[in-house]
This record gives C-alpha cells, structure tokens and sequence, in this order.
C-alpha cells in the first residue's frame, strides 16, 4: 500500500494502510561490464532491493 492509496484528509495513517516494505534502491542496480563479458545473458537483468518492514496481516 502506497500513500496515493489513502483516502484524502486522514491526519493519521491507519495499519492498514502502513507500508510492509522499504525500498532500499530506488533505481535498479544493472550488472557490470565484467558480468557482462562473463555472461551476455546478464544484460537484461535489473536487481531491485526491498526490507520488509512488517508483516502482512491478513
């Protein structure tokens, strides 16, 4: 759940609405030229980071 999602003129944000991760790189680490001369196949993939904050509550 984001802050867009939240419904406008709340003065606290309820847990459900509490995000369950932060993100820890906001844009994706791309593999480096010597990956790339080790392994061609490593050109499309794009590493993204997230620590879960909280447990999701169902």
């Amino acid at each position: 759940s984001t802050v867009q999602d939240l419904p406008p003129g709340l003065p606290v944000i309820p847990d459900e609405f509490q995000p369950e991760l932060k993100v820890i790189t906001r844009k994706p680490i791309l593999p480096s030229e010597e990956e790339l001369t080790e392994n061609n196949r490593s050109r499309s993939a794009k590493l993204r980071i997230a620590e879960k904050i909280r447990m999701k509550e169902e």
